[in-house]
Order: C-alpha cells, then structure tokens, then sequence
C-alpha cells in the first residue's frame, strides 16, 4: 500500500489568510475610488470658481491641482494591481498546499485516451 498523503493544513490556512488580505486590500481601494468619484469637481480638485477672472485660481493652480488627481488615480491602478497579486499569490499558496492530492476534472482519476479514428495495428 502506498502512503496516503497529507494535506498540509497550516499551508492552506497561510494561503487562505493571503487571500483574503488581498480581498481586502482591493475592498479599501474600491471605497477609495468610490469616495474618489462620487466628490464634486471643484472640491476634488480643490478649487472654488467664483466667476470672478480675478479671484478664480490660475492656469497654474488648476494644471498642479490636475496632476495631482491624475497621481491619485494612479497611485489607485497601482494599489489595485497589487491586491490583484496577493490574491494570486494567496490561490497559489493555497493550491500548493494541495500538492499531495491530485484535483481531478469530471470525477474521473485520469483522462481516457480517444478510441475513435485510430489507425488500425499491423
């Protein structure tokens, strides 16, 4: 008899708590944008339009205040490529950690070789 393997347990604990650190840092980058999006132009650029050419901010001020909404948007890409890949590293932990027992696709132990359209042995 062969020995049965073991599942590594702590191993699929340690994968599952990975993965859900990752959730949860795409969870916080979602009500960041949530808040990012939902604010009005003028407060999230911080600046108040009057109508008035002399006391509305400058060119200037409206292009730094641009970028920096710009930067804000980017660093949210980034934070949200990098929950993506703890959630991917946290599957890959948890999987690995299955290494020991095989996953089968349809129930079955191994894919049955076609039968159909075989030449014939001489």
């Amino acid at each position: 008899m062969s020995p049965v393997p073991q599942r590594d347990l702590i191993g699929r604990i340690v994968g599952m708590l990975v993965f859900l650190i990752g959730v949860g840092l795409l969870l916080v980058v979602f009500s960041f944008a949530y808040q990012l999006f939902n604010t009005p132009p003028a407060l999230a650029l911080g600046l108040n339009f009057t109508g008035n050419p002399k006391s509305d901010p400058s060119p200037t001020k409206i292009g730094v205040q641009l970028t920096w909404l710009i930067l804000r948007i980017c660093y949210l890409v980034v934070m949200s490529i990098a929950g993506s890949l703890v959630s991917n590293k946290g599957i890959n932990l948890y999987f690995s950690a299955l290494q020991g027992s095989p996953v089968h696709l349809w129930g079955r132990s191994r894919p049955e070789p076609p039968t159909e359209n075989l030449p014939a042995k001489e």
